[in-house]
């Protein structure tokens, strides 16, 4: 598999405005955007991962973030606060809609938006963040289960909302985040694919403790 491919083209000498074209991750939800390095636990949400299996697609992405505000995103990964890297204040994007390393299989592309802010309430840092996305999903032959039904041209909408809320642990932590949307999913009692609504979410609380030098434990 590719996992990231892609080149950044900035449009200022500080790279407040830069422009991402290729397969990269796509900017939605909080943790879809952490690097599994940063990220405490072993695997993904699945309410917010599912938008976008292994994160990336094909597309692309517009984000804006002034400099002081991109050195913060820097800060809250080098200093092992679990951030998630440098995605802008604001992010606007085109992609396929097909997830990784799978070929585009209509002619509609989906639009993403998402805006996040982190700021300091004394020694705190709180990065609240919103995000949406809409397009059209084909579902490929392959990953139909024989026998099961669905349209003729299995495409249907896939749109979603989602809310972020993150309180860096310092020491205690609070992340927090929850999703509504329509997509494709299989209804058992007519054994066929359909469009239906989805939601759901998580709440996640940790607690950074220092145990020695350079030896951080946050469970």
């Amino acid at each position: 598999q590719v996992r990231d491919a892609y080149a950044d083209y900035a449009f200022d000498a500080k790279k407040e405005f830069r422009l991402r074209v290729g397969q990269s991750k796509v900017p939605y939800g909080f943790e879809n955007l952490q690097s599994s390095s940063n990220r405490l636990p072993l695997d993904r949400g699945d309410a917010f991962n599912s938008a976008a299996p292994n994160e990336r697609d094909m597309g692309a992405f517009f984000y804006y973030a002034p400099a002081p505000v991109r050195e913060i995103f820097r800060t809250l990964v080098n200093d092992g606060l679990k951030g998630s890297g440098d995605y802008g204040v604001l992010g606007i994007g085109l992609y396929n809609g097909q997830t990784t390393n799978r070929p585009e299989l209509n002619n509609n592309l989906h639009a993403v938006v998402r805006a996040s802010y982190p700021f300091t309430i004394g020694r705190q840092i709180i990065e609240p963040g919103l995000q949406a996305y809409s397009g059209k999903y084909t579902i490929a032959k392959d990953r139909l289960s024989a026998g099961v039904k669905s349209l003729s041209v299995p495409m249907y909408d896939d749109r979603r909302v989602g809310a972020s809320f993150v309180l860096y642990p310092q020491p205690f932590g609070l992340q927090a985040e929850y999703n509504v949307g329509k997509g494709p999913g299989f209804n058992p009692a007519s054994d066929s694919i359909e469009l239906r609504n989805l939601k759901g979410g998580y709440v996640m609380a940790s607690w950074r403790t220092k145990l020695k030098k350079d030896q951080w434990l946050t469970p």
